[in-house]
């Protein structure tokens, strides 16, 4: 698959325990569960964003996922709900987008931000994303959450010193 099929027709990808599809706005609700909590959102990279991810009410969320979407239909990026197998609704979102300076971010819910789920994702990015977005590297935002780096050491993940190595980003 390549990045420009990717922004007409959004793949679902699996690991062992999630689905991965294009964010949706019935995903709201169970969104607003992982987005309303201060110690998640603390945990974020919103480094060029237009704001820090903390939502309180189910409009502010569903206007979110509207901007998601609407720089997925402009090819900017695509923001993946992770929905566990098991059943319920999305415990977080990972986005990604390609080319020379790829970014991964990983928004977990708590109970879900653990290393089995990372790891099964990190997976996912290193052995499958990178290809289908076409990136050369993968960069991770790691100084908010510097319990991950040894996991991401793991994959290949090094301290990036050339894309905004003043803000911890580790890359691939």
């Amino acid at each position: 698959m390549t990045a420009e099929n990717i922004y007409q027709a959004c793949p679902i990808y699996e690991t062992a325990s999630f689905c991965l599809r294009l964010v949706r706005l019935e995903d709201a609700p169970a969104l607003l569960k992982c987005y309303s909590d201060r110690k998640v959102v603390a945990r974020l990279n919103a480094d060029s964003c237009t704001n820090d991810f903390y939502y309180t009410t189910l409009e502010e969320m569903t206007a979110c996922i509207r901007f998601w979407l609407m720089e997925y239909e402009n090819g900017q990026y695509v923001r993946f709900a992770i929905l566990p197998k098991a059943g319920g609704g999305a415990v977080g979102t990972m986005e990604i987008f390609g080319g020379e300076t790829g970014v991964l971010r990983i928004d977990l819910a708590a109970d879900y931000d653990r290393e089995s789920t990372l790891r099964e994702l990190l997976e996912l990015a290193v052995r499958q994303l990178m290809g289908d977005f076409q990136a050369e590297s993968l960069k991770i935002k790691a100084s908010n959450t510097p319990d991950r780096i040894p996991l991401l050491e793991s994959f290949g993940f090094v301290p990036s010193k050339t894309f905004r190595p003043e803000l911890g980003y580790y890359e691939r």
